[in-house]
């Protein structure tokens, strides 16, 4: 997805509205597919300051997560709010004089500015690390494997670390 800021770049102190709905890819984290079925929603104010571009938007899609506890898929909603900031090639050294740090802005050549990068980290930030279908999630049996969320097992749970045998020993007397 690109975005062109001709009119944008010629127009310092104003800041210009866009609502944009964009269907993206599945993306792939560590060993995981998350697909996102419907388009994003994506709300993106774009800032001139006179030599930058601030980009500051808000992104919402839905998808489906394993749960890390009991494996099942769910629906989640990520909503993400993101701030990025652009320079034009020709406005570098003006920047760098002014005392700013360039390494903490996106450096662009054209007027076209390809969104595909911000989008697709706004997804990767939106999705929690560990995902979690509830709370209550009692996940599975660690010696069956049975879904705790639908089934009780009939493992015996008096398995005890062989180390703290002592200290069962104890506790008996």
């Amino acid at each position: 997805m690109f975005i062109d800021v001709t009119e944008i770049r010629m127009s310092p102190g104003r800041t210009f509205h866009f609502d944009m709905e964009e269907q993206v890819p599945p993306l792939t984290i560590e060993n995981d597919e998350v697909n996102i079925e419907k388009p994003l929603k994506i709300s993106l104010d774009i800032r001139n300051t006179g030599k930058l571009l601030v980009f500051s938007g808000h992104i919402t899609g839905d998808t489906e997560l394993a749960c890390c506890r009991c494996l099942e898929t769910y629906p989640f909603r990520f909503d993400y709010e993101f701030d990025e900031e652009f320079c034009h090639v020709s406005d570098l050294a003006a920047v760098a004089e002014e005392g700013q740090n360039t390494d903490e802005f996106h450096v662009f050549e054209t007027n076209r500015i390809k969104l595909d990068d911000i989008i697709t980290e706004s997804i990767l930030l939106g999705i929690p690390m560990k995902s979690i279908c509830s709370e209550n999630c009692q996940g599975l049996c660690a010696t069956c494997g049975i879904n705790l969320n639908n089934n009780k097992c009939q493992c015996e749970k008096n398995d005890i670390d062989p180390r703290m045998g002592v200290l069962k020993k104890f506790f008996e007397q």
